[in-house]
Parts: structure tokens; sequence; C-alpha cells
């Protein structure tokens, strides 16, 4: 198994250890899926790796090269469709990145709520020196969280980016070696109030602000009883 979830007291916590690079196979993001699948109640799930200096190294290049165009899009819109339900999961969700976080890597970085750093991490998107651009959402998914000069450093100038710059861009939203105090923290939110924050940003840029009153109100409504 690559991703040993395990249940806590105060979250769930999934770790990813492929015994080698990490890589987001077919085959990984399967087994990610099946994951995932049971833990949509979480009020607190939060992803690491098991490697040290290693969060992941991205989609997996060698499998990637035997796709036929048909294997390629049913690849990308696997990931997509993954990374799209973690993104709507109704709990706080945590990335903890400990080293390289390279291409799918990030696309999966992305689609947490939050991203927590060590100062070893590293955040690149080398698709563009090789000749591919990610089919996981990434290039639009960084929109909601990243600046763009950061974003094109990385997806088009092939550069990486350390703890602190991605800090400053708004990629990272806290750098530290232990993040218990803040895991805690974040386990003590009320789930309905955090339901309720999700689902207006998630519709906040297409709705106007009239439009946003009235989804608070119904959501309220829903969540709290008022």
């Amino acid at each position: 198994m690559r991703f040993d979830k395990r249940s806590l007291a105060d979250r769930v916590e999934i770790v990813f250890d492929d015994g080698g690079m990490n890589l987001l196979s077919s085959s990984a993001l399967d087994e990610l899926s099946s994951v995932i699948a049971g833990a949509e109640a979480t009020n607190l799930l939060v992803f690491r790796s098991g490697r040290p200096g290693l969060f992941a190294a991205g989609a997996d290049m060698a499998e990637m090269k035997e796709f036929s165009p048909a294997e390629a899009e049913v690849f990308a819109a696997k990931g997509q469709e993954l990374f799209g339900r973690i993104e709507k999961l109704p709990g706080i969700t945590v990335a903890i990145i400990d080293g390289d976080c390279f291409g799918g890597a990030l696309d999966l970085a992305l689609s947490f709520d939050l991203r927590f750093a060590t100062p070893r991490a590293r955040f690149a998107h080398p698709g563009a020196r090789i000749g591919i651009a990610t089919g996981f959402g990434g290039t639009t998914r960084w929109r909601k969280v990243l600046q763009r000069p950061a974003a094109q450093a990385m997806f088009i100038g092939n550069r990486i980016l350390g703890t602190s710059e991605a800090e400053r861009s708004g990629l990272v939203d806290a750098v530290a070696e232990d993040f218990e105090d803040s895991l805690a923290a974040l386990a003590k939110a009320e789930p309905r109030a955090v339901r309720l924050v999700k689902e207006l940003s998630a519709h906040a840029p297409s709705l106007s602000r009239s439009q946003l009153q009235l989804l608070a109100e119904r959501l309220g409504r829903l969540y709290f009883d008022f």
C-alpha cells in the first residue's frame, strides 16, 4: 500500500510512501481515490509524505511515455477528478510538504485548503522544460492561491521556488519544522462554519455580491437553522 490512512484523536492523516520517489502513477491515483473516499466526514484531513525530504515527484514519466493519446486523456481526467474531489471535501484539508514537491505533486498540493511547509520544501513544475503541460489542473488551480509572477516562473520559466519565496507568493500558508500546534487549532474549528466558508469561497468568483448574500442566507439556514 502506498497510502497509509491513520485516524488520530482530532484528525485523519494520509501518509504517502511508495518506497521510492512517491510517483503519482495511474495505480497510485486509483489507490488514493479509494483512501479519500473514506474521508468525506473528516473535519480535518492531513496529507503528508512518509519519506523525509520528499513530498512527491509528480507523475510517473516512465508510465506516461507508454500512453497512447487516449490513455493520456484518461490519465489526466483521473487526476483532475481526484484532485477536484479533494478540493470539495467539506472539512479542512492540509498538505504538509517537506522537501521536493514537483510537477503533478504540486497540482495535488494545490487541491488542499492549506499548504504547510518545512524550510526544506521546494516547488517546481518542469513540464515546459520536458515538452508537456500538466493535465491535472494545476495551470488553472494556481490562480486561487498563487501570485502570477511566481506561477509563471514555475510553469513557464522552469524555476524552482524555495520555501521563503513560496510563502511570499501565497503558495505556502505557514513555514515551520513542526505543525502540531497549528493542526490542533484547526481541529477545533466548528465544522458547519468551515463548510459554509468553503462553499461561499468556491462560488465567490462567479456570483455577484447580492447572489453571494442570498447563498449565505440559504446555507446559514441549512447548516445553522437560522
